[in-house]
C-alpha cells in the first residue's frame, strides 16, 4: 500500500507532465511551422542544371545520388526529372515535326536516345535505393524503440533500488547518453516513448533529491550547459541570415527541452526568462523582415541582375589561354555562389531573374567547353606532330646513310619547337623519348667521327672544298647555260661522293636550286628546273631513282583518284548552278589538281628520260 508521501509525489509528477505536454505541445508547433518554412524554402533549389544540355543531365544524376546525403535529395532528383521530361518533350516534338516535314510518317517515328535510357536507369536505380533505405531505417527504429524501453527499464530498476550513492548517479547519466544516442524509433511511437522517459528521469530527480550532494551537482552541471544555450541565442540576433537564425534558434529549443535535465529552483524561472527573451528578440527581427520583404526582395533583385551582367561581362571577354579561362571560371563560380546566398526576389520577377541567370551561366559553359574541346583537339594534333618527328628521327637512325642527315635532325630539333605546347601529363613523356633520339643519333655522329679513316677524312674535305669553291664561283645567268653548269658539277661531285660520311650533298643541292630563282625562266617551269638538278646529283644512285621513280608514279595516281571524285561530285549539280560557290570551289579544286598533276607528270618525264640517256650511255660503252 502507498504512502501518502508517495501518492502526493505521483501526484505533483502527473502535475509536471501535464504542464511538460503543454509546453512540449507549443514547441511541436514551433517545429512544424519551421518544417512548413523549411519545405518552402527547399522550392529554391540552386537549379544548376540548367546551364548543362540534356545529354550531361544523367552524369549530373549520377554525381547526386554518389552523394553521401543522397537521400536527402528527394526534392532536387523530383525538380531534376521534371525539367528533363518538359526538355525532352520539347525535344521529341521538334524531332517529330522534322521526321514528318521530311516525308515520314507519324505512326513510324520513333525516337529514344541513349542519354534518355541513362536518365530512366538512373532513376529506377534511385527508386530502388530509397525504397530499401526506408525498409533498413524502419527496421533500424523499432531496433532503436526496443533499446530505448530497456533503457527506461534500467532507469526503473535503479528508482526501485533507492540508492543514493555517486555509483547509481554515474549509472543514471549513462542511460541518459544511451537514450539520446539511441538514434530515431518509429514516428507514432516518438511522444509516447518520449512521455515514458521524461516521467521516469523526473522520478529519479525527485530520488535524487534525498542526496544533496548528487543533486547540486547535476544542478550545477545542466545550469553550465543551459548557460551557454542562451549566449549562442543571445548571439543569434546577430546574424544577417534570418532564415537561418531561425533554424539555429530551434535546434537550441529542441537541445533545451530533450538533452538537459533541471536546475535548481531558484534560477529555474531566470534561465527561462533570458532564453525566452532572446528567443523573442530574434523573432521581432523575423517579423520586421517580412513587414520589410517586398523592399527586400526589390535589393535581391537588383543585386541579382548585377551579378548576372557580371557573368554576361566575362562571357564576352574574349579569353585565348588556359591561365585566364581558369582566372574566369573562378570568377563565376564566386558569382554563382553569390547568386545563390542572395535571397528570393519578389515572385513575379522569379522566373525572369530564374532564365536570365540560367541564360547567361550557359553562354559561359557553352564558350568555355568550345575553348577547351578545341584545346583538346589541338593537343591531339601537337601529339601526333611530335610522335611524327620522333618516328623520323627513329628512320633516320635505321638508314644506311643515317650520317648524311645532320642537318635535318637540326631542322626537326627546331620544328619540335613549333609543334605547340602539351599538358604536363604527356610533354615529359615525349620530350624524354625525342630527347633521348636525337641524343642516340649526334653521339653515333660523334663516334662514326672518332673512327673516320685517313681516306674518308680526305673525302669530307674535299666535299666540304667543293662547297666553298662553288659558293665564290660566278653564275651563269642563262637557262642552258646555268643547266651545263649544273651538270658538269654533278660530274665532279660523283668522283668525291660517299654516301655513308659527309652531309654536303644536301647543302650543294640547296645553294644550286636557289640559285635558279635569279636566272630569267618562266614561273611554271622554275620548279622543274629546280628539280632537274637534284636529278643530275642522284643519276648514278640506282635506290635513289628507283624510289624517286615509285614516288611520282604513287603521286599521279592518288590525283587521278581525287579527280574522279572531283569529277563525279559534278553530276549533282544543274547548269542553273553555276555560281553555286559549292560549286565554284569543286571546279577550282579540279583545275589546281589537274595542274599539280601535269608537273608531276612531267617530272616522271624528265626522270623517264635521264634513265634512257644513261642507259644508252651504257650501251655505247
Amino acid at each position: 500500500m502507498q504512502s501518502d508521501s508517495t501518492k502526493k509525489s505521483e501526484i505533483k509528477i502527473t502535475d509536471k507532465v501535464k504542464t511538460s505536454d503543454k509546453n512540449n505541445l507549443k514547441k511541436d508547433i514551433n517545429q512544424k511551422t519551421l518544417l512548413q518554412k523549411r519545405v518552402t524554402e527547399e522550392k529554391n533549389i540552386k537549379h544548376e542544371w540548367h546551364s548543362l544540355d540534356i545529354e550531361e543531365y544523367p552524369t549530373y544524376l549520377k554525381e547526386i545520388l554518389n552523394k553521401s546525403d543522397w537521400i536527402n535529395q528527394n526534392t532536387t532528383i523530383n525538380i531534376l526529372n521534371n525539367d528533363f521530361e518538359n526538355t525532352f518533350k520539347s525535344i521529341l516534338h521538334k524531332k517529330k515535326i522534322e521526321f514528318v516535314n521530311k516525308g515520314g510518317n507519324e505512326i513510324d517515328f520513333f525516337f529514344n536516345p541513349g542519354y534518355k535510357k541513362d536518365f530512366n536507369d538512373l532513376l529506377r536505380e534511385y527508386k530502388n535505393k530509397k525504397n530499401q533505405y526506408f525498409k533498413d531505417l524502419s527496421k533500424k527504429q523499432k531496433t532503436n524503440l526496443a533499446r530505448k524501453k530497456e533503457i527506461i527499464e534500467e532507469i526503473k530498476k535503479l528508482i526501485d533500488k533507492n540508492q543514493h550513492d555517486s555509483n547509481t548517479y554515474k549509472n543514471f547519466k549513462n542511460l541518459q547518453d544511451a537514450f539520446y544516442n539511441t538514434g530515431q524509433v518509429p514516428r507514432n511511437e516518438n511522444n509516447n516513448i518520449w512521455q515514458t522517459y521524461k516521467f521516469h528521469v523526473e522520478r529519479f530527480y525527485d530520488l535524487l533529491h534525498l542526496n544533496k550532494e548528487l543533486r547540486d551537482k547535476d544542478y550545477s552541471n545542466n545550469y553550465q550547459e543551459k548557460i551557454k544555450i542562451i549566449e549562442k541565442a543571445e548571439k543569434l540576433a546577430d546574424l544577417e541570415n534570418i532564415q537561418m537564425a531561425i533554424r539555429e534558434l530551434n535546434n537550441l529549443h529542441r537541445l533545451w527541452k530533450n538533452e538537459l535535465g533541471p536546475v535548481s529552483r531558484d534560477k529555474r524561472e531566470g534561465l527561462w526568462e533570458r532564453f525566452q527573451k532572446a528567443t523573442k528578440h530574434i523573432h521581432q527581427k523575423k517579423n520586421k523582415y517580412n513587414k520589410n520583404i517586398d523592399s527586400i526582395r526589390k535589393k535581391n533583385y537588383e543585386e541579382k541582375i548585377e551579378l548576372i551582367k557580371e557573368i554576361k561581362k566575362i562571357s564576352n571577354d574574349k579569353e585565348n589561354s588556359h591561365n585566364k579561362w581558369q582566372i574566369s571560371i573562378k570568377k563565376v563560380e564566386e558569382l554563382k555562389n553569390k547568386f545563390f546566398s542572395i535571397g528570393r526576389v519578389p515572385k513575379e520577377k522569379n522566373k525572369d531573374i530564374w532564365n536570365s541567370f540560367r541564360d547567361a551561366t550557359k553562354i559561359f559553359n557553352q564558350k568555355k567547353n568550345n575553348f577547351y574541346k578545341n584545346l583538346k583537339k589541338l593537343e591531339k594534333n601537337s601529339i601526333e606532330s611530335k610522335y611524327k618527328l620522333i618516328n623520323e628521327v627513329d628512320n633516320i637512325l635505321m638508314k644506311e646513310d643515317w650520317r648524311n642527315y645532320a642537318e635535318r635532325i637540326k631542322e626537326i630539333q627546331s620544328e619540335w619547337k613549333n609543334t605547340g605546347r602539351v599538358s604536363k601529363k604527356y610533354s615529359e613523356k615525349l620530350w624524354s623519348e625525342f630527347k633521348l633520339k636525337t641524343n642516340n643519333f649526334f653521339e653515333k655522329f660523334k663516334n662514326k667521327n672518332k673512327s673516320l679513316n685517313d681516306n674518308e677524312i680526305e673525302i669530307i674535305r674535299e666535299q666540304k672544298n667543293f662547297l666553298k669553291k662553288l659558293m665564290s664561283e660566278k653564275i651563269p645567268l642563262t637557262p642552258k647555260k646555268y643547266e651545263t653548269f649544273i651538270y658538269d658539277k654533278s660530274i665532279y661531285w660523283d668522283k668525291i661522293r660517299n654516301d655513308d660520311i659527309g652531309n654536303q650533298e644536301k647543302l650543294v643541292l640547296k645553294f644550286l636550286s636557289d640559285k635558279w630563282n635569279e636566272i630569267s625562266i618562266p614561273k611554271n617551269k622554275l620548279e622543274l628546273k629546280i628539280y632537274q638538278t637534284r636529278l643530275y646529283f642522284i643519276k648514278n644512285n640506282e635506290k635513289q631513282i628507283n624510289s624517286e621513280h615509285n614516288s611520282l608514279k604513287k603521286k599521279i595516281e592518288d590525283i587521278r583518284g581525287e579527280l574522279n571524285q572531283l569529277e563525279n561530285n559534278l553530276d549533282f549539280f544543274s547548269e542553273s548552278s553555276a555560281k553555286n560557290p559549292l560549286l565554284v570551289e569543286v571546279n577550282n579544286k579540279i583545275n589546281e589538281l589537274t595542274t599539280k598533276k601535269l608537273l608531276v607528270e612531267s617530272k616522271l618525264k624528265l626522270l623517264k628520260s635521264m634513265l634512257n640517256q644513261s642507259k644508252k650511255k651504257d650501251l655505247d660503252e
